[in-house]
């Protein structure tokens, strides 16, 4: 590979976040590690004050996205304990409905029971 050709984008680490923060102007950890991002890098060599600036502005946002994923992680944790609970009363629900339609059933086959000894409404 000569050095003047540009490497291909990594389409698999970009997540859809990345694209729409990419869009808005922003940047993610996971654009700065594309490679084309990485070589870039390679070839700028700033002095130390503007090194530390950007370093420092860096963390700002990666501080952000940290934030932003532990918010996420709680949202989804908070959506799977409510999914749970639905999951458990549906769960409570059906076994109630269970326990009533064999009740129903066994009162059903005891009215035929008691009409057949009869001899009325028995049709066996």
């Amino acid at each position: 590979m000569s050095r003047g050709q540009r490497l291909d984008p990594i389409y698999e680490e970009i997540t859809p976040a990345d694209h729409q923060i990419l869009c808005l102007g922003g940047t993610s950890s996971n654009l700065e590690r594309l490679q084309s991002r990485l070589q870039g890098a390679k070839r700028k060599s700033p002095d130390s004050r503007i090194q530390l600036e950007e370093t420092a502005y860096e963390m700002s946002y990666l501080k952000a996205e940290l934030q932003w994923h532990k918010e996420t992680k709680q949202i989804l944790l908070q959506f799977q304990e409510s999914v749970f609970d639905i999951f458990g009363s549906l769960e409570d629900a059906l076994a109630r409905a269970t326990a009533r339609l064999h009740e129903s059933e066994r009162q059903y086959l005891m009215l035929w029971e008691s009409n057949s000894k009869c001899g009325t409404g028995g049709f066996f």
